[in-house]
């Protein structure tokens, strides 16, 4: 007989998930994922611009990824759990502040792995894997983003971390972004 409480915990070890770096043949399974990125963002940030309305063929764009694999200042990740997609991470050094080191370009996981501790992991993981000063951004409408990172960052860094609204100049109909600022060196050193 097999305890329930025994099958929770062993469940929820193995959705732990891995980092991956992403090759060139990866590119465009992160571009298709990145529709369903657009389609998640869409709930909160759809009502600042048409340009977050939905397509008349019905299927969601995003902007081209391909700078992340043609650019050598930016590192594309696959989240994968149990050899099973589950998003992408795409990091550079495309930050607001010149004393920081690392951007969080984008960050996406799929609905099914959402709210299971995979994303946080993903994310601290690749905080390890960059030391140095990180910038995460966030538009201001995207409500659920913006509590993920604060509870991400803020368990990551014991709430040494500064958020501030500032002025980007890549969004001419929003903006404004939330830009967290920490320095994992802090955490990776204890």
């Amino acid at each position: 007989m097999v305890d329930i409480g025994d099958k929770t915990k062993m469940s929820s070890k193995l959705l732990r998930p891995i980092i991956v770096p992403a090759t060139y043949n990866d590119y465009p399974v992160i571009q298709n994922m990145a529709r369903f990125y657009v389609y998640d963002l869409s709930r909160y940030c759809g009502f600042i611009s048409e340009d977050w309305s939905m397509p008349a063929n019905g299927l969601y764009e995003c902007f081209d990824f391909r700078i992340y694999f043609e650019d050598e200042n930016r590192w594309p990740f696959l989240i994968k759990v149990n050899s099973e997609l589950a998003g992408f991470i795409l990091v550079d050094k495309e930050t607001k502040e010149s004393s920081s080191n690392w951007n969080m370009g984008e960050f996406f996981v799929i609905a099914k792995f959402q709210n299971k501790g995979i994303a946080r992991e993903a994310a601290w993981e690749v905080f390890n894997k960059y030391s140095g000063i990180w910038e995460v951004s966030v538009i201001p409408e995207n409500h659920k983003g913006l509590n993920f990172w604060k509870r991400v960052i803020g368990t990551y860094t014991n709430g040494k971390f500064s958020c501030q609204v500032k002025v980007v100049d890549f969004d001419k109909y929003q903006p404004h972004r939330h830009i967290f600022t920490f320095d994992t060196k802090i955490f990776s050193e204890n």
